[in-house]
């Protein structure tokens, strides 16, 4: 019976080994069921929260060199109280400045004892490196990999105190400190754990990362090591965050950092926002120094613009404020613009220093287009986002109405026109040239060419009437157009559906003719009556010699009768003189009266 129970207990014990594995997750990559780890645990490659999945740690857990842990859409990692550390972390405790101090703990070490200094950067002798224990021993322009240093704790002592000066260029230090003494008792003591004075603890490439689709919880618990990059939620604690900087929230994610501590970043900030992601940094402490607590950094910055070929320049852009290099606007697939976000600097807008002040970005975008029709400039504040769109504002010339003098019209003679011309754009234009056509070719106008510039431009949101001429060398029936000249081969050739339109306007329909035809009828009338006059002055002087010729004959007859009625009968000459003068003015006045007028017969 004994032997019976002894092996249902062994059955029962094996069988469940598997499942209580699987329980506290030590073994398992993936973690698919909600559970709780309670015991403390090594991934030496990872894990992965899979949707819908919450793993609750409450323990500590050791991960191996460049392991991943994943937390997926629609999963939950949450770690309360817990400890999460790589197991191949790389770290150095920085010398800053040309003299430091190291502090360590020896407490139980006694007698002769090697101090042994494994650094990050290999010695050359050139680095004018002195140390000089608190005993009294010293070393100087050591060389190789480590430092070693012999000193005498006599009977023993709590702290032993190293005193370091050098002069290099470049951070280097320690990336940990053993203390050996003749009895072989050791103390090891990590870079993160060295204390003393102008040191900076330097963070190499991380351990182990975590990746977070979900939800990341961490309150109470400590994290030492990792690349955390959050894409969904993650809020931190009162927590300890060591060697884990800098943590990336990307665009869209949503980080809280509350009452915790970062200390150690592997760049020169603990914490990148990057874009539009949502950060909260409240009553927390950074590395500090150089580091800067936090930064909102753009994944990019480009600039679109509606002018091909315009210079586009940023100014007080980023961190340090500095001006961009001007670059011209060219194709980018479907966009026209440039990129200016190729150093770092330019893309950090937002900043929290290492001292606690607060700093932003407030640059200026500005693009410039040198053109025919003038310079046109825009100049907007710079956008807060990777591709942001500054268009240049353009001025918009139509020609709105083209009024004739009149409807009819001579060949080879001018007619009075007017253009009235708009500016709708939002910009002035200084010198636009319009040309007006007939039937597609050139017309015959005055001037040839209507040169804005002639009249002082032509400001935006303004009209403009503009006299002219115009001239057809051809009869019939014809229409006037007017627009702004081919804008082919121009600056202004590919945005010239933005610049100008064609409205459809024309002038009314003006007929032609020829001189000859509209004054035919005049000329007959005065040829017809010159003629009349002609024959009226030729009648007029027949008339008058007539009557010429009539007087001398009626004058040589009246001499005649005097001489012959002298002779016969003296004494009565005068009484018959006068009756031959009534006698013979008489007939005369009665021929008078009923001749007729040479131009009444005409």
């Amino acid at each position: 019976m004994s032997r019976t129970l002894t092996a249902l207990v062994l059955m029962a014990l094996l069988l469940g080994a598997p499942l209580a594995s699987a329980v506290d997750a030590r073994e398992a990559d993936v973690i698919d069921t909600s559970q709780t780890l309670t015991e403390d645990a090594t991934y030496d490659e990872g894990f992965t929260v899979t949707n819908g999945a919450t793993f609750t740690v409450q323990a500590n857990i050791s991960l191996g060199e460049d392991a991943v842990i994943r937390v997926e859409e629609g999963a939950t990692l949450n770690l309360q109280g817990a400890n999460l550390t790589g197991t191949e972390i790389e770290a150095y405790m920085a010398f800053s400045g040309g003299a430091s101090t190291i502090v360590l703990p020896v407490d139980g070490l006694t007698g002769s004892t090697t101090v042994r200094l494994m650094m990050s950067n290999t010695l050359n002798g050139t680095e004018s490196l002195t140390i000089t224990s608190s005993t009294g021993e010293s070393i100087s322009d050591p060389s190789g990999d480590d430092v070693s240093l012999q000193v005498d704790l006599g009977d023993g002592m709590e702290t032993l105190t190293l005193d370091v000066t050098h002069n290099h260029p470049f951070p280097f230090g320690p990336t940990a400190v053993e203390v050996v003494d003749a009895s072989a008792n050791m103390h090891r003591h990590e870079a993160w754990n060295l204390e003393g004075t102008s040191l900076v603890l330097t963070w190499g490439d991380a351990a182990f990362s975590i990746d977070v689709q979900g939800t990341l919880m961490i309150a109470d618990s400590h994290v030492r090591g990792a690349d955390l990059r959050c894409v969904g939620t993650c809020s931190i604690d009162r927590s300890t965050m060591e060697g884990s900087a800098p943590i990336i929230a990307e665009d869209g994610a949503s980080l809280s950092i509350r009452s915790s501590l970062i200390l150690g970043s592997r760049t020169d900030e603990d914490v990148v926002a990057v874009d539009d992601a949502d950060l909260v940094y409240e009553d927390s402490t950074g590395t500090g120094g150089w580091t800067d607590a936090w930064i909102r950094r753009l994944s990019g910055r480009t600039v679109t613009t509606n002018m091909p070929g315009a210079l586009v320049s940023g100014s007080d852009l980023g961190y340090k404020g500095t001006k961009s290099p001007n670059a011209f606007a060219e194709p980018m697939g479907d966009e026209v613009g440039v990129d200016l976000g190729s150093s770092e600097m330019t893309r950090i807008v937002e900043w929290l220093t290492g001292d606690g002040v607060y700093g932003k970005e407030e640059g200026t975008m500005t693009v410039t287009a040198t053109t025919g029709w003038g310079t046109f400039v825009t100049t907007v504040p710079a956008e807060w986002a990777p591709t942001s769109v500054v268009n240049l504002e353009l001025p918009m010339i139509e020609v709105v109405a083209i009024e004739v003098e009149e409807r009819t019209a001579t060949v080879n003679e001018s007619l009075g026109v007017m253009l009235t011309v708009r500016n709708s754009g939002s910009a002035d234009a200084a010198s636009p040239v319009l040309e007006c056509t007939v039937d597609g070719e050139a017309a015959d106008t005055s001037p040839s060419y209507i040169q804005l510039s002639t009249y002082g431009g032509l400001a935006a949101g303004s009209e403009m009437d503009i006299p002219l001429t115009w001239r057809m060398a051809s009869d019939g029936a014809h229409v006037l157009s007017c627009g702004i000249i081919d804008l082919s081969g121009t600056p202004l050739e590919a945005v010239e559906d933005l610049v100008t339109s064609d409205t459809g306007v024309t002038g009314s329909e003006v007929s032609w003719t020829y001189a000859e035809e509209v004054e035919e009828t005049p000329l007959v009338t005065i040829v017809i009556a010159l003629v009349v006059f002609l024959l009226g002055v030729a009648g007029i002087a027949r008339v008058a010699a007539a009557r010429t010729e009539e007087n001398e004959e009626a004058l040589d007859e009246a001499e005649d009768a005097v001489e012959e009625d002298a002779k016969v009968y003296p004494e009565t000459t005068d009484e018959a003189s006068t009756e031959e003068e009534q006698a013979s003015e008489e007939p005369e006045s009665d021929e008078e009266s009923t001749d007729v007028a040479p131009w009444d017969e005409a």
